[in-house]
């Protein structure tokens, strides 16, 4: 009768523990006494529980998660914080800047990943959610949110004074800025892993073009990279801006991707940067691949372009005295082009900057070489020769 009167918050839980607990039918009926007359709350909740507390809290916020706490036994903040992780994004104040994307990255990114997780490719994701149009202080930063990102340069959004705040207003009146109408949100998914991490939310008031969209998109894949597909809705804008970022060029016949993609009838072969050329960077982002190894490497009295062609194409991927011969011949090559790598009077930068770079790759490539082919080497000459080479690499990829 009681309980046909009455409204226990959380009765399965409640029968459920004192179950658990070994309890006799009595004690079971005291419990769901004590609960009625709100001298007791069951504890222990379940992922339903949990979830429902979260609705409760992103909708209604920390007033009516305490009411539904007290009311029908939902989990409570502390405890949702506890038993939740919960992802805290960094509010776009005023324009767009690099940093934001930087610092939301630091702090969600990376924070969650250890040093040795793998590089991955990145699924770039943007959409709009709905947004209360309303202007907001966020006391961390004291300074006033909610207002588009596109148009913010025109206000200081810092609270200093009284008229900062009635200056804020008139621009807002006067329609130089305006209250966000949808949040646009910018999400990056790691291909093999299954968490999305949040990187961008910017109020907008949805009179940005495609160029405006292009700068954001770009902004994103350099913080990001490397970016193996891009995800959006149907908006046009974001349509344009996408392709003329990730639809740049024809994949090159030189691609290890071409030779598979070209049989497959329909499908669109052009790509973006990601599809660089192949080869090493060097020398302030100075690429050495083989076109440029091909075209230096007949300087060498010893080697046509033929036997050229041949170190840089063999046969058999596998032939190891062929790929020492051409790491051999790059290191050569250095020693007879010493003195146009140290000529810095020389007016073709372009080649002295080849060269340069070069050098730098034959120093890598001596220093692992020589202890496995130089039979005079000392066992300490050989430690520093490949310690040489371990931060020679460990530079060379740290800067490039």
């Amino acid at each position: 009768m009681a309980i046909s009167e009455g409204n226990i918050p959380r009765l399965q839980q409640i029968i459920h523990v004192t179950l658990q607990n070994g309890a006799s039918i009595r004690e079971v009926v005291n419990k769901l006494e004590d609960a009625l007359e709100g001298a007791y709350n069951p504890h222990g909740y379940g992922a339903e529980d949990l979830d429902i507390a979260t609705l409760v809290f992103r909708l209604g916020g920390r007033q009516l998660l305490f009411a539904l706490n007290h009311k029908l036994g939902l989990p409570s903040l502390r405890t949702l914080c506890a038993k939740s992780t919960f992802t805290s994004i960094t509010p776009t104040i005023g324009p767009i800047w690099d940093e934001q994307f930087t610092q939301n990255i630091n702090s969600i990114v990376l924070s969650s990943r250890s040093d040795s997780s793998p590089r991955r490719g990145v699924s770039l994701m943007i959409d709009e959610i709905a947004l209360e149009e309303m202007a907001v202080h966020f006391s961390k930063y004291n300074k006033v949110g909610g207002l588009c990102w596109k148009h913010s340069h025109i206000v200081d959004p810092v609270l200093r004074t009284y008229n900062s705040a009635a200056d804020i207003a008139q621009k807002i009146h006067d329609g130089d800025v305006h209250l966000g109408k949808e949040l646009t949100v910018i999400r990056a998914s790691c291909f093999g892993e299954d968490e999305i991490y949040p990187l961008l939310a910017a109020p907008t008031c949805k009179t940005e073009d495609a160029s405006d969209m292009e700068r954001i998109l770009a902004r994103a894949a350099t913080s990001v990279g490397p970016i193996w597909s891009f995800a959006a809705d149907g908006d046009a804008m974001r349509r344009a801006a996408g392709h003329k970022l990730f639809i740049k060029a024809p994949l090159s016949e030189d691609s290890p991707l071409y030779g598979s993609l070209i049989n497959l009838m329909g499908l669109n072969l052009f790509t973006g940067d990601g599809e660089s050329p192949a080869g090493i960077v060097l020398n302030n982002r100075r690429v050495i691949n083989l076109m440029v190894l091909l075209h230096y490497l007949v300087w060498l009295p010893a080697y046509d372009e033929e036997a050229v062609i041949k170190l840089l194409y063999p046969d058999d991927p596998q032939d190891v005295p062929r790929a020492v011969e051409l790491m051999q011949a790059i290191v050569e090559f250095c020693k007879h082009q010493q003195h146009a790598i140290n000529d810095s009077f020389s007016t073709d930068i372009d080649t002295r900057a080849d060269l340069n770079s070069i050098a730098l790759l034959s120093a890598l490539i001596e220093s692992i070489l020589s202890p496995f082919i130089d039979v005079s080497m000392s066992l300490s000459d050989q430690m520093k020769s490949l310690s040489c080479y371990s931060h020679l690499a460990f530079a060379f990829f740290h800067a490039h």
